[in-house]
């Protein structure tokens, strides 16, 4: 997968840097990174470049070098590698925490309340407390306040809530 990627990067940075002959007196690939005059290195295998043309306002800079010059260019590559690491981060915690998608309070045999939600799979948790109603006001806030809540959140928000 990382050898197509960084073809088609080559392939992409080779084609821009033909339009933009700015490009090519500062930047250069290294294996897997590209360089900046040999004082920045980024390593490109993880992104695809040729997804940066999407943006028509960055696609119509590029080849222009008024526009749009070698560290430009490369502070740009950089800031849409920076945003995709964030953005893969945010996937894996939602995977590894999800989204609750329901909450209610309901009894067992003995008449004891305790909290049942259920996340956006549809797997339902267990949780005992004493004061279940102060977990639902707790969630609903957290809700109001943020929207989406995942069950990391109303753990943190429940941990506060118990030490204060």
């Amino acid at each position: 997968m990382v050898e197509k990627i960084m073809q088609d990067n080559q392939m992409y940075l080779t084609e821009w840097m033909r339009y933009n002959p700015s490009l090519q007196e500062v930047l250069r690939l290294d294996g897997n990174f590209l360089c900046y005059k040999d004082q920045e290195r980024l390593d490109i295998s993880q992104i695809y470049l040729p997804e940066i043309l999407y943006n028509e306002p960055f696609r119509n800079d590029l080849a222009n070098p008024e526009e749009m010059n070698g560290y430009d260019f490369f502070q740009i590559i950089k800031i849409y590698s920076q945003t995709n690491e964030i953005l893969e981060k945010e996937k894996k915690e939602a995977l590894k925490y999800p989204v609750i998608q329901d909450m209610t309070i309901l009894k067992d045999e003995q008449g004891v309340e305790f909290i049942v939600f259920a996340d956006i799979y549809g797997k339902k948790y267990r949780y005992v407390t004493k004061e279940p109603h102060k977990i639902l006001e707790l969630y609903q806030n957290l809700k109001n306040e943020k929207g989406n809540i995942t069950i990391k959140d109303l753990g943190s928000v429940i941990q506060y809530a118990n030490q204060k």
